[in-house]
């Protein structure tokens, strides 16, 4: 099992850090304080636009501004007050504010995406925590009531129920706790963020909105997070001490217990990780513009999932191949070794299609990644075969050009594989 960084853990830790020193006063700060970027088709004086604007001033950001979100959900509290006011001097903006958010699902989405991004800089406020993460799932709920059909607030729904369950959740369990005792149904939870998801592409429109990728791709990438934390589960201690993901000594994984609140996500997790890598392909598809930074970071994604499929049956038939006492070969084994060479190899091509496309023209560190990926092929090849020798010398003209591009930063890389190929 690959030593990676925890996920959501990490980020709220970031991102505590960099607002330290500011105070954000929900009460005491409107929207209008707040300079709005807006799409030149916007409305200025469309209190919704505003919202919009306000959301992807945020979510294009480095997410590091309480005070935006805190004029956000001002700005949202401000016009739920005056749509459900009784009074009579404000029966005309109340009319038109509520005609707006009964004919735009941004209203509740924007709502509910500002509350449940807030929790991160409440991480270390247990209670405040699962407050403001009611409240987003409230906010998502009331807008599926009018737009039940609504595609953004569906997805937004799963990103507030995979930001959570590790924020609030799994950031208080051990591995003796208890499913009888906290009764969580947290797998519970998970599914019913998977059933809501979907790949949004389109506006109210039908108009490509690459926000809406962009959006939907992090709800995947919270979902990764998730991932690698159960996966990692139990050896917190062992990554913050500095454990490097990338060494090749691995931690063995804590078998949890039945009565645990994570034992369905590791008893399902080959099978969750595989929706992962499908809702992400489906994604990658709908990308038009093939230059942009999400197509690219899309097709990573998706050939690093390849790859980490590819790790068990590589081992299996390296070890069979090339593993000790292994002087003699029995017909299972041989079985075995056709087996998982076979799978490895679809596995690793099927990654590597996708590297391929990650690739940057400027950004050596991507060349190295397809290059390492061709060297995992080469490795469960039949030794000395065309495939693996293909594979090696592709493996070579790249790391040679990274090499050149950097002053011999991946010098070591290159000699290692000339030296064993």
């Amino acid at each position: 099992m690959a030593k990676r960084p925890l996920g959501l853990g990490k980020q709220a830790q970031k991102k505590k850090q960099k607002v330290a020193s500011r105070e954000a006063t929900p009460d005491t700060t409107p929207s209008n304080q707040i300079s709005i970027e807006l799409n030149d088709e916007e409305d200025a004086d469309n209190e919704l636009a505003q919202l919009n604007g306000l959301w992807n001033q945020y979510f294009k950001s480095d997410k590091d501004d309480e005070i935006l979100l805190n004029g956000m959900i001002h700005e949202c509290d401000r016009i739920l007050r005056i749509v459900k006011s009784d009074d009579d001097a404000s029966s005309e903006e109340r009319g038109k504010l509520t005609k707006l958010i009964h004919s735009d699902d941004r209203f509740y989405a924007c709502f509910a995406l500002a509350l449940s991004e807030l929790t991160v800089f409440k991480s270390e406020n247990v209670k405040e925590v699962s407050e403001f993460f009611n409240l987003a799932l409230e906010r998502c709920e009331d807008g599926l009531k009018i737009f039940s059909h609504s595609d953004l607030l569906s997805l937004v729904f799963s990103k507030i129920i995979f930001q959570r369950i590790p924020l609030e959740f799994i950031s208080k369990l051990k591995v003796d706790s208890k499913e009888d005792n906290l009764k969580l149904k947290l797998y519970e939870q998970f599914e019913k963020g998977q059933e809501k998801f979907n790949v949004l592409s389109q506006d109210k429109n039908n108009k490509q909105n690459e926000d809406y990728l962009r959006l939907t791709f992090e709800v995947l990438q919270s979902y990764d997070d998730l991932m690698d934390i159960i996966e990692n589960f139990g050896h917190e201690k062992d990554i913050e001490e500095g454990l490097d993901s990338d060494e090749e000594e691995e931690l063995a994984q804590i078998e949890l217990a039945k009565s645990h609140p994570l034992f369905q996500f590791q008893k399902n997790f080959t099978k969750d990780l595989t929706w992962l890598k499908d809702q992400l392909i489906n994604l990658f598809k709908h990308i038009k513009d093939h230059e942009s930074p999400l197509y690219h970071q899309v097709a990573r994604s998706i050939g690093e999932l390849y790859l980490k499929f590819a790790e068990n049956p590589s081992s299996v038939y390296l070890d069979v191949v090339y593993g000790d006492d292994r002087d003699e070969s029995s017909k299972e084994d041989d079985e075995t070794k056709t087996k998982s060479q076979r799978e490895a190899v679809q596995l690793l091509e099927a990654g590597l299609e996708y590297l391929k496309k990650a690739q940057l023209k400027d950004s050596p560190e991507t060349w190295v990644q397809v290059a390492e990926a061709f060297i995992d092929l080469g490795n469960v090849q039949d030794n000395e075969s065309a495939e693996q020798e293909a594979a090696y010398k592709s493996a070579e003209q790249l790391l040679r050009k990274a090499n050149r591009a950097t002053n011999g930063k991946y010098e070591h890389i290159l000699d290692n594989l000339i030296n064993e190929s």
